[in-house]
């Protein structure tokens, strides 16, 4: 191993070290916890760095192609075939771990997601089941997982739909993650407890308020948690016990829901109802108003 200091690269400059630059990327969308990029590349070869994230790696398309990957030294030659991208493999690079990468196959185009996660974010997931000084991941080169391939797609999808409305979808999936990768992915077995009864009705009054009174900001998850006094994953896991949907879903009817009450007044545009129920812009409001209506607003207003 060189006795060289890895550079240190945070997602931001990631694509510095990459012959092309990613065609969609959530670094200008408000995401916190969590960030992605999706890459096409003709090839990969980058020197011995460190990345101070968690990084989730999907392949995807239908290339078969082989990669050097050196974490600390240690050469690994990881190998992608057609059936690797129908079976939903992944790769874990835990956060500080030097590594370095190239390909050794020749290939028209190498596509990627790469997700970022905050280890301070995946502490405070953690606090009510480790002592978050004890978080660590182990370095994954190559697996299949259907959940973790599943989360990044979605990730994917909701960006490329809603852009800089996707900052609480977002913070739901970092949850989602953080919670899974603790208990699979871990150096330790990480419990969390199970509560059966969902949040009490008090709690469930107090968040439902919170809410509908803030509607028309970018609400984020952390937000709701904090007003409750309790962890992001605890908050999600028993509101949905409480209510059969997530919490990403009840604000999105209620957001809807407050839409119909407005587009009844004439006085209200569609502009001022987007930006008075919180939505991110025209698009994103026709689309979630269709889903749970049926039609678009201006085919509401008419009835």
């Amino acid at each position: 191993m060189s006795m060289k200091q890895p550079l240190v690269i945070d997602y931001a400059n990631w694509p510095k070290l990459l012959p092309s630059q990613p065609l969609l990327t959530s670094f200008q969308s408000g995401w916190n916890s969590i960030q992605l990029a999706h890459y096409h590349q003709s090839s990969i070869d980058f020197p011995e760095v460190s990345n101070p994230r968690h990084m989730l790696i999907i392949p995807l398309g239908h290339q078969a192609f082989d990669l050097e990957f050196v974490p600390e030294g240690h050469l690994q030659t990881i190998s992608y075939r057609e059936k690797d991208y129908a079976s939903s493999c992944i790769q874990i690079v835990p956060a500080n771990l030097p590594h370095r990468a190239r390909s050794i196959s020749t290939v028209q185009s190498i596509e990627w997601i790469h997700c970022y996660l905050e280890p301070t974010f995946l502490a405070r997931i953690a606090y009510e089941a480790v002592n978050p000084d004890h978080v660590e991941l182990l370095p994954t080169p190559k697996k299949v997982d259907l959940l973790l391939h599943h989360i990044g797609l979605e990730l994917k999808s909701n960006l490329e739909i809603d852009g800089s409305g996707s900052r609480f979808y977002a913070d739901s999936m970092a949850t989602a993650l953080s919670a899974y990768l603790l208990r699979y992915y871990s150096t330790r077995n990480h419990h969390f407890q199970k509560y059966e009864n969902g949040l009490s009705k008090i709690k469930l009054k107090q968040a439902v308020e919170y809410i509908q009174s803030h509607l028309g900001e970018d609400l984020s998850l952390s937000d709701i948690a904090n007003e409750l006094g309790m962890s992001q994953y605890y908050f999600c896991h028993l509101f949905k016990r409480s209510t059969g949907i997530s919490p990403h879903q009840f604000l999105i009817r209620q957001r809807v829901e407050q839409a119909k009450h407005l587009l009844k007044q004439p006085v209200q545009t569609v502009t001022t109802v987007t930006l008075e129920c919180g939505f991110a812009n025209q698009s994103h409001f026709a689309r979630c108003f269709r889903q749970y209506t049926g039609m678009n607003p201006n085919q509401f207003r008419k009835l």
